[in-house]
């Protein structure tokens, strides 16, 4: 029959309990007595039987228990908080008292037959490349004070005051290429978030088709092309080429221009990431695959001062009644 380890622990706190038990990838502890400082210290592991029973039994050596995760030939000293085996006592004397801070844990390395999962190194290459789109939002708002008669709930341990209400907003955008650079945007007036949010969202569809229309690369010069031809590494991360990751010409898709030469995997990583998706035309998706359609939008930065903790509570209050809106629009479900 299960033990009440922590009401045996109230009435004798000299002695402390702990309860482990096993999972599918092993041992863990199931609690651990709050009774750091006893006397006498007791393991235990519950075992479950047939028909649902469950019996404790004493564990005369942690070292025995949890030897698979050590190489060490002889005794270890075991921490019951973590189940890490350390061949040394002063290492897990040491160990303990910042382990204790802790909830009970079992700790699991990652294979080592499996590089991604066992070896930390950098992976994000495309965050590398500068975007050549991005926002530049900010919004600007003043206090409502609030009528003390329209809080009806007297039970707030807060008063309200005032709210915030947003009164305009500007936004920027900003590109490495001149051409579509524009001049910000500034906007005060009625329906402020509507404004903003229709304003976004055009600015997308713009940007999105001005990368989706594709330029052919533009012929080399004589320059461009010595330049190109002596080249050993890549441009970009600095690699050598090789036959497996060889050398090709990178260029801008916006403009055409030739940037530089570069490997084969770089070439790749600078592609501009994108979302794609198939829609129905009047329909939920996958009704009809006939009448399905691509759609192209590409990802746009959009850069806030302090969104975090001021101007977020705005946009994601407005996007919230916007998508319930359009949900609940007649013939929609």
């Amino acid at each position: 029959m299960p033990v009440k380890t922590s009401a045996s622990s109230k009435k004798n706190p000299s002695i402390s309990t702990n309860v482990l038990c096993s999972g599918d990838e092993g041992v863990f502890p199931l609690y651990v007595s709050k009774e750091r400082d006893g006397v006498h210290h007791v393991n235990l592991f519950l075992h479950e039987g047939p028909d649902d029973t469950r019996h404790c039994v004493w564990i005369e050596k942690m070292s025995r228990l949890v030897a698979s995760k050590t190489k060490h030939n002889g005794q270890t000293f075991v921490c019951n908080h973590s189940l890490h085996p350390f061949s040394l006592k002063q290492v897990h004397d040491r160990h303990v008292p910042n382990c204790q801070r802790h909830p009970a844990q079992d700790v699991k390395y990652p294979d080592p037959k499996k590089p991604k999962e066992s070896v930390l190194e950098f992976r994000k290459y495309a965050a590398r490349f500068r975007l050549p789109f991005h926002l530049v939002c900010d919004f600007e708002s003043f206090l409502t004070p609030i009528d003390p008669n329209e809080d009806g709930d007297a039970m707030k341990a807060t008063k309200l005051i005032d709210e915030h209400n947003v009164c305009g907003f500007a936004c920027h955008r900003v590109s490495v290429y001149p051409q579509y650079q524009t001049d910000p945007v500034v906007y005060s007036g009625p329906g402020v978030m509507d404004a903003f949010y229709k304003h976004v969202m055009q600015e997308s569809k713009i940007i999105s088709d001005i990368l989706a229309d594709d330029q052919d690369m533009d012929p080399l010069t004589d320059t461009q092309q010595a330049d190109y031809d002596g080249m050993t590494t890549c441009g970009a991360c600095g690699e050598e080429f090789t036959k497996a990751n060889h050398k090709v010409r990178h260029h801008a898709h916006v403009t055409g221009q030739f940037l530089f030469p570069a490997c084969n995997n770089c070439n790749l990583t600078l592609k501009i990431p994108n979302r794609k998706r198939k829609v129905t035309e009047g329909q939920r998706p996958n009704k009809n695959p006939s009448l399905t359609r691509t759609i192209r939008k590409t990802f746009l930065p959009v850069v806030f001062h302090n969104l975090k903790s001021y101007d977020a509570h705005f946009v994601i209050k407005h996007f919230k009644q916007t998508l319930r809106h359009t949900l609940h629009k007649p013939g929609r479900r």
